[in-house]
């Protein structure tokens, strides 16, 4: 498996901590945002990815957990600001994740995964294992889930801490610059941003609270929050950035069964989803 190691980060949402990059054939295909608006896909870190994926930029796996091992013991890194567990496609390698969970001991990783990990199925619920047993070391994976509603399916298995993408309309609006001279510019105050959510849904239809990530809204970033480095019952959600249209359209469909692929593009917006969600609680 091929990655890159980078010592310290130029990516804005996590601040200046060592981070890496996974070969895009860990990514599972049937993932909601695969080749739909997988942020990874573009710009500077989409470059990288390619250059780690075609193997001219990065090195192997044992080159990254060499340099994992060598932090300084506290630090806190990002694993896979692109791609996904090692393994290829939907399962994940027990092995190769294992001699990097030995690599990271007393270190403090943030770590989100897309592998399936329903229905059950036995890579499921291989995955499920896995999963579990590095998160009891302190190896901190959080499941992604594609919205609030899939989100009380992955929290349900008790496994690991969970994440879901959510409604552009969470995000506190702001001028986006192309060029990393020029930083994003907020065009409305916190006070203003919690006004215009305050309606929107902040738990999940299980009732579970909805922590929206503070570098959605302020200057924070992983390096500052850390909170997903954590075993917690909140749910961190994400508002869907980039391309965020595709996004939320690549996510809204609740109606695919979870962890069958959602490699088609017959999906309800997310707008319709709320609407819908909405006039059912009237």
């Amino acid at each position: 498996m091929k990655a890159l190691f980078v010592a310290v980060s130029a990516n804005a949402k996590t601040g200046p901590i060592p981070a890496t990059i996974t070969e895009r054939a860990s990514c599972w295909s049937g993932c909601a945002l695969y080749e739909s608006g997988c942020y990874a896909f573009y710009g500077a870190l989409g470059h990288f990815w390619k250059g780690v994926s075609d193997g001219t930029r990065g090195g192997s796996w044992d080159e990254l957990c060499a340099k994992v091992a060598a932090l300084p013991k506290r630090t806190l890194w990002r694993y896979a600001q692109a791609g996904d567990l090692p393994g290829a496609d939907d399962a994940i390698d027990a092995e190769l994740l294992w001699q990097l969970v030995a690599s990271n001991r007393g270190k403090r990783v943030i770590a989100f995964t897309h592998k399936p990990v329903l229905p059950d199925t036995p890579t499921a619920h291989r995955n499920q294992s896995i999963i579990a047993a590095a998160n009891a070391v302190g190896f901190t994976i959080n499941l992604s889930a594609n919205n609030p509603a899939e989100a009380d399916a992955l929290a349900d298995l008790g496994i690991g801490p969970v994440v879901t993408i959510l409604a552009h309309d969470y995000a506190r609006r702001a001028v986006r610059r192309r060029s990393k001279s020029r930083p994003d510019e907020w065009v409305e105050t916190v006070g203003e941003w919690r006004d215009r959510i305050a309606a929107l849904p902040r738990h999940t239809p299980a009732g579970r609270r909805i922590a929206i990530c503070p570098a959605t809204y302020t200057d924070a970033t992983c390096k500052s929050c850390g909170a997903c480095t954590t075993q917690r019952e909140a749910v961190i959600g994400f508002p869907a950035h980039g391309p965020w249209r595709v996004v939320e359209k690549a996510t809204a469909a609740r109606d695919v069964p979870l962890g069958e692929s959602w490699a088609f593009r017959d999906h309800r917006t997310m707008a319709e989803v709320i609407a819908e969600g909405k006039a059912a609680s009237i």
